[in-house]
């Protein structure tokens, strides 16, 4: 075989593996999401006429790369980023009534913040699974909101707090 053959099943052997572990991970997050995460963003999208930001695929990549280096103790993240959120479009009910109807009984509220007058919301939903804590983040300013969830070691997060560092990379100044 020649040198540019073997280059030409190399570049295409880590293609089929970067294309398998996305399909990979957008699957497990599907399958671990919840209907809540979706319930809201399809609330929002159909209530303030929003559109998803596609990121150019930064936010599957970034998934990918929560899921293989496991940050701060995060195991799995899924987000959706919601623009031009209509804020004068007549709705029966405000954006907590949204939130807080889209929310399964199986999450706990943790965080209820509302700015009206400065166009803030924010719902921080936790519940137990397992060894771990799922997490449910809700934001808007303005014309923009985020949709998170994220599945935490409690213990990793622990000791990240402690010793913050990525990849052996300390992150912050340590005084």
């Amino acid at each position: 075989m020649s040198d540019d053959t073997r280059s030409g099943l190399a570049a295409l052997g880590i293609g089929a593996t970067v294309i398998f572990l996305t399909v990979a991970v957008m699957t497990t997050t599907v399958v671990a999401g919840d209907n809540s995460y979706r319930r809201i963003v399809k609330d929002l999208r159909t209530t303030y006429g929003a559109t998803e930001d596609t990121l150019y695929g930064a936010g599957v990549m970034g998934e990918l790369a929560v899921a293989l280096i496991r940050p701060a103790g995060v195991s799995s993240m899924t987000f959706t980023i919601l623009r031009g959120l209509d804020q004068f479009r007549k709705s029966e009910h405000d954006f907590n009534q949204i939130v807080r109807s889209a929310v399964e009984a199986k999450w706990r509220p943790l965080v209820v913040y509302s700015a009206p007058g400065e166009n803030q919301w924010t719902h921080v939903y936790a519940q137990p699974d397992g060894s771990h804590i799922l997490l449910l983040v809700v934001t808007r300013s303005r014309s923009d909101a985020v949709v998170v969830q994220a599945r935490i070691n409690p213990d990793k997060l622990s000791a990240f707090i402690d010793n913050p560092q990525i990849l052996g990379v300390p992150v912050g100044k340590h005084f």
